[in-house]
């Protein structure tokens, strides 16, 4: 089993999210200029990489999962959906 939690590399470090152990994350939080950021890992794992079971998480940032995973500000994303999405994210890309 994989940890739940994956914390990076310092100085600047993210936290990636594993639900229940998963291989492979659906996304990340880093904070940047006071802000708590989320990014898809739709590009950081080759064997998952433009995935199309990142489309829901893609959607809900208002991105491409073929493009760059861009951060963007989890202010204003509601958190039961961030949550959702990402459960549904990861059982897709862990099949």
């Amino acid at each position: 089993m994989h940890v739940r939690l994956y914390f990076g590399k310092r100085p600047g470090g993210a936290m990636f999210v594993y639900p229940f152990g998963r291989r492979h994350p659906p996304f990340k939080f880093f904070a940047k200029d006071g802000q708590l950021l989320i990014a898809g890992c739709w590009t950081g794992f080759p064997a998952v990489k433009g995935h199309p079971g990142f489309t829901p998480l893609a959607a809900m940032l208002d991105l491409d999962e073929n493009g760059p995973a861009t951060a963007v500000p989890v202010a204003g994303l509601d958190a039961d959906e961030v949550w959702n999405v990402g459960e549904a994210v990861s059982q897709a890309i862990n099949r």
